[in-house]
């Protein structure tokens, strides 16, 4: 082995590359996947390598050299030996959620002792640290190869794209990281300066990747170390212009209760996609892995070169079809900050009768643009198909039908649905637009069934505008059958699960309402990030809560059944077992997994290896659960309902338009219900913990009253958790008064009150106002 002489420790930022042409970048990437790395050559001294809190200390040992792309630049490296690697953690929220993953409960940083590393980076770091020492012969270095197909397969992360688009683009910067570790295997650090949140370190565990910390970059972080404002991503979608061949149907594959043909569709999309950086020469964008034969071209019609990662043929885990789900289009000539580019896309995709939100076009990773769209959609003789927005034109042709729809109204999302038979039932009630229930469910009675969910939407529309004295707007209104298990809202287009066109009283309305208040919760008012779209999510699901509660017959009952089952899949337990409203698929018994998932406000990070839909519950459960605590304390302190829902109203109309975060809630909470509410929030929303609580009480004689004295003990919580009891006294005549006993340790804490008469009886979390384990001793 060769040793290299002298080596220095080093903390160094992106240094754009000279111009490369897309071919060379092209060919840059080519080289990059072939993994390639020199002979080990051996430390003459340690190694320290810096990247914002995380350090990197190769002590002893050997490192294998990258072989240079075009422009000499060494991306990669791989260690051998005795090293350790540190982070630090300058967000608190973020640090307790590294001990949960962790299971270590006292850990104050990531410190590990590590015998390998495989490094990636964009910059220089490599080639300062070693000058001229990756010199040929080249070879295939097994232990790389394992960390890139590791990210690659498992994770869905194309690195070699990743740094051939920072070396391209100005201020770009990726470092990638698989590091062996003592006590955790290998972890993945992960800093891309196009993200939202630059810095990620992942744990793999049992096929699933656990996000174990996110953090903005220093320069962008706020001085408590949460995320900052500042967005990373490099440009915005604008415009969409699909021309859509849906007329190949699969002779074979079918979806659903009603056997529907799967789609073998055709698909032009023109995209007006405006720069949000000068000099942007590699742009990312997102698209379904499924899409097949893609190319792309530029406004002239000169091919644009993609990379884009053939994933399918590296595994037999992955369908052989699929590609990375992030392409990287390479332009001819740097782009300008603010002038509009369009580009046609063309590619082949495989869908059920209806195009999933989001990806099923090319979209601008992390964020969903408010963008306008034309789309023409050809349909099989047999079939017929209905899409957001207005419908322009139609036509017959000798294969089908080409209908024209144009969406004026800028949306996030866009989408169609097909029926092969339908059924079509439009409801024109005043005040809110026509509502077109479209599609096709098994069995009798089909145009009831059809009717009945469109008459949910109408009810629930008419209910909402109320609620949040908001009008819907708009002209029509579609609701559409889809052979998927799920239901997902549009603006102004609903997809609901052709399985709910059962009618289960309560349930089928509070399916219906759900998808039907993200009209208000998620398309009129957004969310800022990932760590927010909780509020989309809960508020939806409770204002369907009170849509049963105040419209289904029994609906009181229906609501407490609701608040039961969904209290039972928070703390994993069969109590509501029997219960239509139970979702099987959510409970997890095991306290151990349950204790590692993570809080509401980390959105998709909440879920683990231990217990992977673990986000599901924090965002569908208990923020509902979470939402119906608010409203318990402010309809305790005011006997009513109204400062909630001035709450909700002010929320929706302070935040209509834009997007809010979980910070812009609570100021809305606050400024209506003045106070400070951070302690709820971090109680509930920034923390996962739920409390065991234990309590007693007494009544006493007292001259001509009575002395009521309550003790509240909590448990199985952090230090700086600040529980407030709700105890309700009742007494005879429907009387109520509510006392509030803050409990801000582990020790118990009593509380006497003088009464005017004796209570009929006392009740601490009383109609689950209180999200807790509670025992009566």
């Amino acid at each position: 082995m060769r040793r290299l002489l002298a080596l220095l420790a080093v903390c160094v930022g992106a240094v754009p590359l000279i111009a490369a042409t897309p071919d060379q970048l092209k060919a840059d990437y080519d080289l990059l996947q072939k993994w390639q790395y020199s002979a080990p050559i051996s430390l003459a001294q340690p190694v320290t390598l810096t990247r914002d809190t995380a350090v990197f200390t190769l002590t002893s040992g050997t490192v294998a050299l990258a072989q240079p792309t075009a422009s000499g630049r060494v991306t990669g490296l791989v260690f051998e030996g005795t090293g350790r690697f540190t982070m630090t953690v300058p967000d608190r929220y973020e640090l307790v959620q590294l001990r949960r993953f962790a299971d270590a409960p006292l850990l104050t940083q990531i410190d590990q002792p590590i015998t390998q590393l495989v490094l990636r980076v964009s910059d220089d770091t490599i080639d300062k640290l070693f000058p001229g020492a990756a010199k040929a012969p080249f070879s295939p270095n097994g232990i790389a190869e394992k960390r890139e197909n590791h990210w690659l397969i498992d994770l869905d992360h194309d690195v070699d794209a990743r740094i051939v688009t920072a070396m391209a683009n100005p201020g770009g910067l990726q470092w990638t990281a698989g590091i062996k570790t003592k006590d955790y295997d290998w972890l993945t650090y992960n800093y891309d300066s196009t993200n939202a949140e630059e810095i990620q370190l992942f744990h793999y565990d049992r096929a699933y990747p656990e996000t174990w910390l996110s953090l903005d970059r220093a320069e962008d972080r706020a001085a408590d170390g949460r995320p900052g404002a500042a967005v990373g991503r490099q440009a915005r979608l604008d415009h969409i212009d699909v021309k859509a061949d849906l007329t190949k149907l699969s002779l074979n594959d079918r979806s659903g209760e009603t056997q529907q043909r799967m789609i073998h569709g055709h698909y032009t999309v023109t995209e007006t996609l405006t720069p949000l950086a000068d000099g942007t020469v590699a742009l990312p964008l997102d698209l379904y892995g499924m899409a097949q034969k893609l190319t792309a071209k530029d406004e002239k019609g000169q091919p644009l070169v993609v990379l884009r990662d053939h994933i399918g043929g590296r595994t037999m885990q992955r369908d052989r079809r699929v590609s990375d789900n992030t392409l990287t289009l390479l332009f001819p000539e740097a782009l300008k900050s603010g002038e509009a580019h369009r580009v046609t896309f063309d590619y082949e995709l495989e869908t059920p009768n209806y195009a999933f939100g989001g990806d099923w076009y090319p979209m601008v990773p992390g964020a969903h643009d408010a963008h306008t769209a034309r789309l023409e959609l050809t349909v099989g003789k047999r079939n017929q198909v209905r899409s957001m927005g207005r419908k322009e034109s139609e036509k017959e042709t000798e294969t089908g039908t080409t209908s024209v729809w144009i969406v004026d109204k800028p949306t996030k999302m866009t989408t169609f649905a097909t029926a092969e038979r339908f059924e079509e039932v439009p409801l024109a009630v005043k005040g809110i637009p026509e509502v077109v229930s479209f599609g096709w469910a098994t069995g009798l009675g089909t145009g009831a069934r059809i009717r009945n969910s469109g008459a949910d939407v109408v009810n629930a529309l008419q209910f909402y505008q109320v609620m949040l004295d908001d009008k819907i707007g708009g002209d029509k209104f579609y609701v559409t059958s889809i052979t998927g298990y799920h239901g997902q809202a549009f603006d102004g287009f609903l997809h609901l699960a052709e399985s709910s066109y059962e009618e289960h009283p309560g349930l089928s309305e509070l399916f219906r309402g759900h998808e039907t208040a993200h009209e208000w919760f998620g398309h009129r008012v957004g969310w800022k990030s990932y760590r927010d779209q909780w509020l989309s999510e809960s508020l939806a699901e409770y204002a369907s809560m009170m849509f049963v509660q105040s419209m289904v017959k029994d609906g009181q009952s229906h609501f407490n059944e609701i608040l039961d089952a969904y209290d039972s899949m928070v703390k994993g337990n069969l109590t509501s077992i029997f219960s239509k409203y139970m979702r099987p698929w959510l409970l997890e018994m095991r306290q151990s997994a349950r204790k590692r998932v993570g809080p509401i406000g980390f959105g998709y990070r909440a879920s683990t290896s231990d217990y992977p839909i673990g986000y599901q519950v924090q965002a569908y459960v208990k923020g509902p659960l979470v939402i119906h605590m608010l409203r318990s304390m402010l309809y305790q302190k005011t006997h009513s309902d109204d400062v909630f829902l001035k709450i909700l109203r002010d929320y929706v109309h302070d935040y209509s338009g834009k997007l809010a975060s979980t910070a812009d809630f609570q100021k809305v909470v606050e400024r209506d219900a003045p106070g400070n509410w951070s302690w709820f929030f971090d109680d509930w929303v920034y923390g996962a913990e739920i409390p065991t609580v234990r309590w007693s009480y007494k009544v006493e004689p007292d001259g001509n009253q009575y002395r009521l004295t309550v003790t509240v003990k909590r448990s199985d919580v952090s230090p700086d958790f600040l529980l407030i009891a709700p105890v309700r006294v009742e007494f005879e005549g429907n009387k109520t008064a509510t006392i509030f006993v803050p409990v801000k340790s582990d020790e118990p804490v009593t509380m006497q009150r003088q009464l005017g008469e004796k209570p009929r009886t006392v009740v601490l979390g009383a109609d689950h106002s209180l999200l807790a384990n509670i025992r009566k001793e």
